[in-house]
């Protein structure tokens, strides 16, 4: 557009001098040499400026063309974000739906526990639920910060399954319940019950480590200390030896 304009200016003004020049009528021939010569002038002016206006016309139409195809680009770009972004909110949907499945078990089972208990005897095993969702409904309300409850629901839980491959890990929580609601004393008692009950299980570390924190926050660092010792001694490539090294360190 820019260069068809500058070539209709560079036709229309020799034909104005032409026009000019006819109107001179009777003029000197030294006046049309001169007129010719500015006219020659014009005509070389002008040629050069509609090539710098073809030039100018050709690098817009390339900017043009760069920005549709940046625009393009960005756009493919945003359209690939927002397809991310809808797998993200379904992963995030599906997951938010699977745990409000687990909570409805959970619950589920926490119901079935209380009505079984309701209908049966304390002692009475046979209608009792399954060890370990007992024990996951149970580990539920620890996990929900309900400590009490939690306690009373491994100790059920210990009633019934006395010697499960769960019944350290219960007695630990029993006392893990304890010490949460700051009962010290009786935290010490139900952690020395794994160690004495369940002494070849996985817990007995944790157990003898918590013995020694419980007592150090009651101030008996006698006992503290020795239980540290126990567990650098008896497990000592344990994460718990590593813990009981630096509350050791702490107590000197």
């Amino acid at each position: 557009m820019i260069a068809a304009f500058a070539r209709t200016r560079a036709l229309s003004l020799p034909l104005a001098l032409l026009a000019a020049g006819i109107a001179a009528g009777c003029a000197p021939s030294g006046y049309y040499r001169a007129t010719q010569d500015q006219l020659d002038s014009l005509l070389t002016t002008q040629s050069d400026l509609v090539r710098r206006v073809d030039r100018l016309d050709k690098k817009l139409d390339e900017t043009r063309g760069g920005v549709s195809a940046s625009r393009a680009q960005t756009e493919s770009r945003l359209t690939q974000l927002s397809e991310r972004l809808d797998v993200v909110v379904g992963k995030l949907e599906e997951a938010q739906q699977r745990m409000l499945q687990l909570g409805l078990n959970v619950e589920s089972v926490k119901q079935r526990q209380q009505a079984q208990a309701q209908a049966t005897s304390p002692r009475d095993t046979s209608i009792v639920l399954d060890p370990e969702e007992a024990y996951r409904a149970a580990y539920s309300d620890y996990s929900a910060g309900r400590y009490k409850l939690a306690g009373e629901a491994f100790r059920e839980y210990l009633r019934h399954y006395p010697d499960t491959e769960f019944s350290d890990n219960a007695q630990y929580w029993i006392g893990e319940s304890m010490y949460a609601q700051g009962e010290f004393p009786a935290a010490i008692i139900e952690y020395r019950a794994v160690v004495d009950r369940y002494p070849k299980g996985d817990k007995v570390p944790a157990s003898l480590l918590k013995i020694g924190i419980a007592n150090s926050r009651l101030g008996v660092k006698s006992e503290a200390r020795k239980s540290f010792q126990q567990v650098i001694q008896k497990y000592p490539k344990s994460p718990e030896a590593a813990l009981a090294k630096e509350r050791l360190a702490q107590l000197r």
